[in-house]
């Protein structure tokens, strides 16, 4: 695993305007999406994250990266009235696919050539799209440190 300060982590999203409500394009229409959270003690080996549902399904004219943190953004918002702090120290990762084929200009979708991924005879949850070995289209991470500043404890 790379060695990356909290604070690189940080100043990766500045700018990018993907927490913006202003930044959907108007003309895009919703697609579903699947997600799964995740948590870590290392960054390293990653496992449902059990306290809650660990995942659903969202749908959204965002994109797959927004969703991510959108879909983290309301676990955070749950943590705030957990009492206990057995988050505190703890890595979350919010892994987001596209269900739906043919959304044009969806990345999960314009795979080159016009292709899409076969998920024929896969149950489409984020946990079996996972232990499919599908990759997903958005993984979002924080860090112990962001997730106490996202969290406010």
């Amino acid at each position: 695993m790379v060695g990356v300060t909290d604070d690189a982590l940080s100043a990766l999203s500045l700018g990018l305007g993907l927490d913006d409500p202003t930044d959907v394009d108007p003309a895009r229409r919703p697609v579903t999406y699947a997600y799964l959270v995740q948590v870590s003690t290392d960054g390293g080996r990653w496992a449902a994250d059990w306290t809650e549902p660990s995942g659903g399904f969202e749908r959204s004219p965002r994109c797959a990266a927004q969703v991510a943190r959108q879909v983290l953004r309301r676990r955070f918002l749950q943590l705030r009235a957990d009492v206990d702090t057995h988050w505190r120290d703890r890595w979350f990762r919010a892994d987001v696919w596209s269900l739906e084929s043919g959304a044009a200009g969806d990345p999960a979708v314009d795979r080159g050539a016009g292709t899409t991924r076969d998920t024929r005879g896969i149950a489409l949850s984020g946990r079996h799209l996972q232990s499919y070995g599908v990759a997903p289209d958005a993984v979002e991470v924080r860090t112990p440190a962001q997730v106490r500043a996202e969290v406010g404890g």
